[in-house]
């Protein structure tokens, strides 16, 4: 507390709160409210929008999203009839801009491309008849951070017909996302390679079941992973895994994850590529393991490996089991030959 002999004396009857704030509060609170709300909230006016789709609508077209999906230009052109009327102090601050022009300015930058995929599947839920949309999706402040938010929006009473007034509530759930991804990472990842793990594979391999596209399936065996445990003790079997991990990871293409299966066993689940750029791709793998360093312990990085391509009819089991059985006859012409301990095999069909 600070005192001071100047101070005006404390008035006998002081002014209650209710009367300092009872007339600016009845005059417009529901102004106050949304100018001071904890929450970045947005008011949209979509009539023009929602009467292009009317006449959409009328003209035969009745699945909006297959349309939107096939015409990206359409999407343009619905959100250029959107008319932003107002947003609120917690948006300037939330976007890290100075005003509204500033954000009006940056809006592109600010909701990005995965914003395009968020708009359509709110419009898509007005459309069939939702008064009450809620989507998450990626935002990036006008600084270029990103935020994962959760859009939740609402036709105001007595706008539920023209969709003049829609409020956005948007809720920064980036904290949330992130616990969320690193969760999944840790459940289909395996932690020492940073590959995918079994249960990554069985899940994608369910996926793939009943798909007639072109798949193959690369399975390598880590050779001399016992001999470096026996040798050095198993921080050297770790670091042998470990290369073998950043191996398959620098020279798979994207179409091609790598999985740990458990053990010195691993799985690409081999799309995007004919029969020739499979045994293409094997091969850089083959250079590449050979070119590899020994690491601390100078264990040479080798491994065995099958491969097999779907047949018709064929379950992904089915051909898991036959990439396994193609590995070991690589496997066992490994061990067939001189010099094995550096050598690369793969065989199948």
């Amino acid at each position: 507390m600070i005192v001071s002999d100047n101070a005006p004396a404390r008035p006998t009857d002081p002014v209650q709160p209710s009367q300092v704030f009872a007339e600016p509060l009845q005059r417009d609170r529901g102004a106050l409210a949304f100018e001071h709300a904890p929450t970045s909230m947005w008011i949209q006016d979509l009539h023009l929008l929602k009467r292009r789709l009317d006449e959409w609508r009328g003209g035969g077209i009745g699945n909006l999203r297959a349309h939107l999906a096939t015409e990206p230009a359409c999407v343009e052109e619905l959100v250029a009839l959107i008319r932003v009327t107002a947003v609120n102090r917690e948006t300037l601050r939330l976007y890290e801009v100075a005003d509204e022009a500033e954000l009006m300015a940056k809006v592109r930058e600010i909701f990005g491309e995965d914003q395009i995929a968020s708009f359509v599947e709110v419009i898509c839920q007005l459309w069939e008849g939702r008064v009450a949309t809620s989507v998450v999706t990626r935002n990036y402040t006008a600084r270029g951070r990103l935020l994962d938010v959760n859009y939740k929006g609402r036709l105001l009473p007595g706008h539920e017909a023209d969709w003049a007034a829609y409020l956005i509530c948007v809720e920064d759930v980036s904290v949330q996302q992130q616990a969320l991804r690193l969760l999944e990472a840790a459940r289909t990842h395996d932690p020492l390679t940073g590959l995918h793990n079994r249960t990554f594979l069985t899940e994608t391999l369910e996926r793939l079941e009943g798909g007639g596209d072109p798949v193959a399936l690369a399975v390598f065996d880590l050779n001399g992973l016992k001999s470096a445990n026996d040798r050095f003790g198993h921080k050297a079997g770790d670091d042998l895994l470990r290369r073998m991990g950043r191996l398959l990871r620098d020279h798979l293409p994207p179409t091609c994850p790598a999985v740990r299966m458990g053990g010195d066993e691993f799985v690409a689940i081999v799309t995007g590529l004919d029969e020739d750029g499979a045994n293409a791709l094997l091969a850089r793998l083959a250079r590449a393991a050979e070119a590899n360093e020994g690491g601390a312990w100078q264990v040479p990085l080798s491994f065995s490996a099958g491969l097999a391509w779907r047949r018709a009819g064929e379950g992904m089991d089915q051909l898991l089991a036959r990439a396994d059985r193609n590995m070991y006859r690589s496997k066992r012409a490994f061990h067939g030959r001189r010099a094995a301990a550096d050598r690369v095999t793969a065989t199948g069909r």
